[in-house]
């Protein structure tokens, strides 16, 4: 018996000592560098850690060809227009975006050909297509590869029209355009290619037209983005944030969908390439938090340098937490008892539930089937009417342990359907428990109220109508 109390306070102590070193959910305003790293690490662990590349990231893959390939969004429009036999430098502006720079040429074009406007744009779109069918070279692609698949983002977005990305996560990722729906299978990291991808020319986003579209009321990849955002922690590689609609979309998820609750890890971080990077990260206006660097692989391998303690910490939290789920799994009829019969001792244990419900309430479940079939099994004995009473107490305070809709509804559903049946014998007329009417009046009012609403919903769901007459006044 005492072998198993001692068994779960060990493994929880164990893991209570190594979740309290975890991160918080939201960064300080001024974090230090070795904390933003960790809390990319805690992202990627929690499971909802996005990264958002562009156009610089495929160039640092490239970085050690003798042709540069990767081109920027102003490199491709160049050498597009010159395949198109225009002059880029005809249409360039003071002030002028990109997408109003290739309306400009296409609008050129299409008067110079004779062909329509939009002939002319699918024709600028082909050819950037074309321009950015590149691979990844050995070793760059083995290197990055691995860099990946250390972050294990949940989601990707890009803004590039080629799809190295695919190539450095082969079977571990699906390419998506911005037709589809931002979704994918088990195990598999969607690549949302925000501006198009270069497989399917007539989607890219390029001209101002294009631009204009994507914001309609409603449009699915602005909400999209901006729901991302809000969800994640995103991390910004190789991107200089100066996307109109990313920077629209990153404004809306911070004021649009507002909730005070921060119940998961969520910031913005971009990690900027210069020349002499600041160690110090520093957050701009609109709350992004900017990490310099050198070169973007320096970043990664500073960041699993800084966070290789953490991921030997997470593999032991892995192992601990098994060990308590199966202290639970493997209990004995003699650690049932002791459950029962110690209300300190059980004590401990709910408080244990409370903390990491989550992550051992199937095992607990199981656990506490046992001791209510022993709790039954006591009560179905001549003139134990004292079982009752210890039956009521073990329910009360597995009430009183959770605030209603914290506790797992399979525990509240088997808690429930419980006291319905104990109701019946809870009272003080003849053949009922006196002593299980005594502890009720004792602590009927340690049940909030909206636990007690919670309860005569079920009882009125399920027919309790003894649980139901109990439950009156309260």
């Amino acid at each position: 018996m005492f072998r198993f109390a001692a068994r779960l306070r060990k493994r929880a102590l164990e893991h209570k000592k190594e979740v309290n070193s975890g991160m918080a959910n939201l960064l300080s305003d001024s974090p230090s560098r070795q904390d933003a790293l960790e809390f990319l690490f805690e992202s990627s662990s929690y499971g909802n850690l996005g990264l958002f590349i562009g156009a610089g990231f495929s160039k640092a893959i490239f970085a050690d060809e003798e042709e540069d390939l990767a081109l920027s969004w102003g490199e491709l429009l160049e050498k597009a227009s010159k395949k198109m036999g225009m002059k880029l430098d005809e249409f360039k502006r003071d002030g002028s975006s990109f997408p109003e720079v290739a309306s400009a040429l296409c609008a050129a074009f299409s008067h110079k050909s004779g062909e329509g406007f939009e002939d002319a744009v699918l024709s600028l779109k082909q050819t950037l297509g074309d321009l950015t069918a590149w691979f990844p070279p050995e070793p760059a692609r083995s290197k990055y590869s691995s860099y990946l698949k250390a972050f294990a983002p949940s989601w990707i977005i890009t803004t590039n029209y080629d799809q190295i990305l695919e190539c450095l996560l082969p079977g571990n990722s699906v390419s998506l355009g911005p037709n589809d729906s931002f979704v994918s299978r088990k195990g598999i990291t969607p690549i949302f290619h925000l501006h198009g991808v270069r497989t399917r020319p007539s989607e890219l986003i390029i001209s101002q037209e294009d631009y204009v579209s994507l914001f309609r009321p409603n449009e699915y990849r602005q909400i999209r983005l901006a729901l991302a955002m809000r969800e994640s922690t995103t991390c910004f590689l190789g991107y200089g944030l100066g996307d109109v609609n990313v920077l629209t979309a990153l404004d809306w998820s911070k004021n649009v969908f507002k909730d005070e609750r921060a119940n998961f890890p969520r910031d913005v971080i971009q990690v900027l390439r210069k020349k002499n990077p600041e160690s110090t990260p520093r957050r701009l206006g609109n709350g992004v938090l900017v990490i310099e660097t050198e070169e973007i692989a320096s970043f990664f391998d500073e960041y699993l340098h800084a966070t290789e303690h953490l991921q030997k910490r997470r593999e032991n939290l892995r192992r601990r937490l098994k060990r308590i789920t199966r202290v639970f799994g493997d209990a004995e009829s003699d650690d049932v008892d002791r459950f029962i019969d110690d209300s300190e001792w059980r004590h401990d244990a709910l408080r244990l539930l409370q903390e990491y419900g989550v992550d051992i309430v199937a095992e607990f479940e199981i656990f506490l089937g046992k001791v209510f079939k022993e709790t039954k099994r006591r009560s179905g004995k001549q003139g134990a009417f004292n079982a009752y009473s210890v039956n009521l107490e073990i329910l009360l305070d597995l009430l009183k342990a959770f605030k209603q809709g914290e506790m797992p509804p399979a525990l509240f559903a088997a808690t429930v359907a419980n006291f319905g049946r104990l109701a019946l014998y809870i009272g003080d007329e003849f053949g009922s428990s006196w002593a299980a009417k005594s502890t009720w009046d004792k602590r009927r009012n340690d049940l909030d109220k909206s636990t007690v609403a919670e309860l005569r919903v079920i009882a009125k769901q399920y027919r309790y109508t003894t649980l139901t007459r109990l439950l009156k006044g309260l």
